[in-house]
């Protein structure tokens, strides 16, 4: 992160880069069709539109009352880099390895700023939201583990289930 951005540019990164991973989650989970995985992509997708209101309020304190944040000069890449590239938004794979990588990133972007942060009450959210991101992480490395392991469950072709017993 630029050590020369203020504390509300830092929120108004924050807030865009939550709105990039709800689209980007959003995308993921309309490439998979069993609905038990699925369901997994779009709580994500909520999760990080759940984010954005914590951090639009933390905004909106901190700036006196302004509903959202001006674009930053330069565009600077935000936490969790944007939407779904468009060489890979057709590989769920390439796209779970990213989603991995692009939590990890938004976690070490939280923790940085939570250390940055001069309020307690910005210490307290961006701290939150960097554990957050982190289970995320692992959540996503081990859904990552499961989609390597056995693609078809994510395209919805469920294996024949065959009993065995008494």
């Amino acid at each position: 992160m630029d050590s020369k951005l203020t504390s509300l540019e830092v929120i108004g990164m924050a807030i865009r880069s939550e709105e990039d991973a709800a689209k980007f989650y959003g995308h993921i989970s309309g490439m998979i069709e069993n609905d038990l995985v699925r369901a997994k992509y779009e709580h994500l997708a909520r999760e990080e539109v759940n984010h954005r209101r914590m951090l639009t309020e933390l905004y909106k304190k901190m700036s006196g009352g302004q509903d959202r944040p001006p674009r930053i000069p330069g565009t600077p890449e935000t936490a969790e880099g944007g939407g779904a590239p468009e060489d890979m938004a057709d590989s769920l794979g390439s796209l779970l390895k990213l989603a991995v990588q692009r939590e990890h990133k938004a976690g070490a972007f939280y923790g940085d700023a939570a250390d940055r942060a001069t309020d307690l009450s910005g210490q307290r959210i961006l701290r939150y939201l960097a554990d957050v991101e982190h289970g995320h992480e692992l959540m996503l490395e081990k859904e990552l583990d499961a989609y390597l392991r056995d693609k078809d469950w994510y395209v919805g072709k469920e294996p024949e289930l065959i009993h065995v017993g008494p």
